[in-house]
């Protein structure tokens, strides 16, 4: 039981420390190009209609995020 409760609190404290991380200019271009990419990935013509859409509803939820965090100045 006690060990149970150390793995938990172990859990929490590294999601802790992961999202207070301050975000670098290097993570924002990092994140900026893996959205342009999944754009790319949903234009493919050679993919299924299908794994375009999927493709296309992913990127959307990705530019929201990536608003959410770095603001909407931020996306171009």
């Amino acid at each position: 039981m006690l060990g149970c409760g150390g793995f938990i609190v172990l859990a929490l404290g590294s999601l802790v420390y992961v999202c207070s991380r301050p975000q670098t200019a290097s993570v924002q271009a990092s994140e900026q190009a893996a959205i342009a990419q999944c754009w790319q990935r949903s234009r493919d013509p050679e993919r299924t209609e299908i794994y375009r859409r999927a493709q296309a509803d992913s990127c959307r939820e990705m530019h929201e995020q990536y608003v959410h965090k770095f603001g909407p100045d931020a996306a171009t």
